[in-house]
């Protein structure tokens, strides 16, 4: 049989970059088990988009490798938090790794409602592991960037008017200089609070 129309219409790229169709796929795959040559054509293409990539490749800057490896650095911590060695939140925070942190310190009876626990606290940086039972009233901040993670319960945290639901896994900043407050949708919510001094 004469390949190279086959080889020609351009089927073996798509199937190489997974742009078929799953009919499409099962048919490319049929032909290259009966025509093993197809194969070495399948090899060659996946060859040529690989150079193709590299020399065409575009380093990053340095600001986002530097932002990329703090990130990285950052999930590997966190897959182990201690209270010595605790990572700051973020958006790529996973609340169930700090889950067990809630057994290590162990929140005792609330106070007026709430219960805070100082998780850390230096020139550059405030964590605090907050147990709720009421609304948090409005705050601004000056000269901190806030942040919080919630671990348990559901609450609404209302930015300049703004609101916005959030339950377990939820992260969010707070932008300065903006109002903010908080207003609990469930009996009890859990959060780590971080605040973080802004660089002059």
């Amino acid at each position: 049989m004469n390949l190279q129309p086959y080889i020609a219409s351009g089927i073996l790229e798509l199937y190489v970059l997974d742009l078929l169709s799953p009919d499409e796929k099962l048919g490319v795959e049929r032909m290259l088990k009966v025509y093993p040559i197809l194969k070495q054509e399948v090899l060659a293409i996946e060859n040529a988009l690989e150079h193709y990539a590299n020399a065409n490749a575009i380093q990053p800057s340095k600001k986002l490798e530097n932002d990329m490896l703090e990130i990285v650095k950052n999930l590997t911590i966190e897959k182990e938090i201690s209270l010595s060695q605790l990572p700051v939140i973020n958006q790529h925070s996973n609340y169930l790794n700090w889950m067990p942190l809630l057994e290590q310190v162990k929140p005792v009876q609330l106070t007026d409602g709430i219960f805070n626990k100082v998780l850390q606290h230096n020139d550059q940086i405030t964590q605090v592991l907050v147990v709720s039972e009421i609304n948090i009233p409005e705050e601004i901040h000056e000269d901190e960037h806030e942040s919080f993670l919630i671990l348990q319960g559901n609450c609404e945290c209302i930015v300049s008017g703004k609101s916005r639901f959030m339950g377990p896994g939820d992260f969010m900043e707070i932008p300065l200089h903006e109002p903010h407050d908080v207003i609990l949708k469930s009996k009890q919510v859990t959060a780590i609070l971080q605040r973080l001094k802004v660089l002059t």
